[in-house]
Parts: C-alpha cells; sequence; structure tokens
C-alpha cells in the first residue's frame, strides 16, 4: 500500500514530476485505470490538482507515462541480465535463456505489483496500450532473437516468429505467478520464484516433453 507523500512544498520541477510518478504508479497498479481519478493521485501525492496537471495533460498521459516507464524497466532488466552472460562460455546458450526468463520474473515480483499497469484493461478505448504493447514485444524480439535461437537451424524471420511466441508465452507464465503469489498467503500453495524460472526455461527450451511426461528418465 502507498504511503501518503510528505514531501517538502516545493520541489525542483524534475524531482517534483518524478515523485508524482511514483505515487501514481501505486495508486494506478491498486485501483486500475477506470478507478483511478487525479483527484486521488494528487492527495496520495500532496499537491493540488493544478500542480498535477502542470506536470500531466490528462490522467490518459499520465498513465502512458508510466506504461513507457515500466516498460523501459522491462526491457533494462532483460537485457542487462542477457548481456551480463560470459558469451564465449560452453554454457552461453542455456543462460542467455536463463537469464532472459529471470528478468520478467524479477520485474513481476517487485512487490508494488507495478506490472499490473501493463496488463490493464478498464480502459474505454484500450487500442492505444495495445499498440504499446506490441511495439515493446516487437523491440524484445529484435535484442533478444539472436541470443536465443543463433544456434538454430531457423532463417532470422522464423526466429523472430518463434522468439515473439516465447516472449508471449513468459510474460503470461510470469504474470500468472506473480498473482497467485501476490493472492495466495500460503506460501506452500505457490511455487518459489527461483523454481518457476527454472519450469519456465525448461518448458520454452523442450515444451511439455521437458517434464519427461512418460515418466521414464532413459525414455
Amino acid at each position: 500500500m502507498s504511503k501518503t507523500t510528505t514531501s517538502p512544498m516545493r520541489l525542483p520541477r524534475d524531482e517534483r514530476r518524478a515523485q508524482l510518478i511514483d505515487v501514481a504508479m501505486d495508486v494506478f497498479a491498486e485501483n486500475g485505470y477506470a478507478q483511478t481519478t487525479m483527484d486521488e493521485i494528487a492527495q496520495r501525492a500532496a499537491v493540488s490538482k493544478p500542480v498535477l496537471y502542470q506536470h500531466f495533460e490528462n490522467k490518459r498521459d499520465l498513465f502512458f507515462t508510466l506504461i513507457d516507464y515500466q516498460f523501459n524497466t522491462l526491457r533494462d532488466n532483460v537485457t542487462s541480465r542477457i548481456q551480463s552472460v560470459d558469451p564465449d562460455s560452453e554454457t552461453a546458450d542455456e543462460e542467455h535463456a536463463y537469464q532472459a526468463v529471470l528478468g520478467v520474473f524479477e520485474f513481476v515480483a517487485d512487490p508494488r505489483g507495478l506490472y499490473r499497469l501493463i496488463l490493464d484493461t478498464s480502459m474505454e478505448h484500450p487500442e492505444e496500450l495495445e499498440a504499446r504493447n506490441d511495439q515493446f514485444v516487437s523491440e524484445m524480439v529484435e535484442f533478444v532473437s539472436p541470443y536465443i535461437l543463433d544456434n538454430s537451424i531457423l532463417d532470422p524471420a522464423s526466429s523472430k516468429f518463434i522468439t515473439r511466441g516465447i516472449a508471449s508465452v513468459v510474460l503470461f507464465l510470469a504474470t500468472q505467478w506473480a498473482q497467485e503469489h501476490s493472492a495466495n498467503n500460503d506460501a506452500e500453495q505457490v511455487i518459489p520464484l527461483e523454481t518457476a524460472v527454472e519450469h519456465t526455461v525448461r518448458f520454452v527450451a523442450y515444451g511439455a516433453i521437458g517434464f519427461d511426461l512418460s515418466n521414464n528418465p532413459e525414455a
């Protein structure tokens, strides 16, 4: 739960904008787009509405500022994780896949639950949000594809096609894990992050076969 900010009455413009963004992210994550009001954001930020409107044209403008911020955070998580792998390592291909998945799970594991912003479906006209989602996935496919499938039999176009599917699966599984983790107080009913990452990597690498459906390790 976000706390009402008790910052000084006057802040430099950049600091005030950053403070408003930080507060607004919690409010939108908690309430969803439709139920969030500029009044509540101003109140939680301990500013007047005119101050809020000095920085953001309207609620939609503020929301998409937060969306861009979250996508940038997720992009940085994934890219820094992938780039941390030694490309000359004998296990570089496996490590690239693992680190990419870990970057996504770390993003959704933030206790503030800010990942919910990019899943929000409460907008009256969500086309712009859907377009932002598609653009982000396309950008990540361009970046990740050479790392994940560079040594495969696939041509570049096919590699991007498969990588897009992998990205969709990873995002779905990560957000499902985060929702179950936040909603369930019984620790025994929710798998740990490390286990969720390992299962996801195994699934995207081998599909259902990776879990030995024959129940015969020697099959």
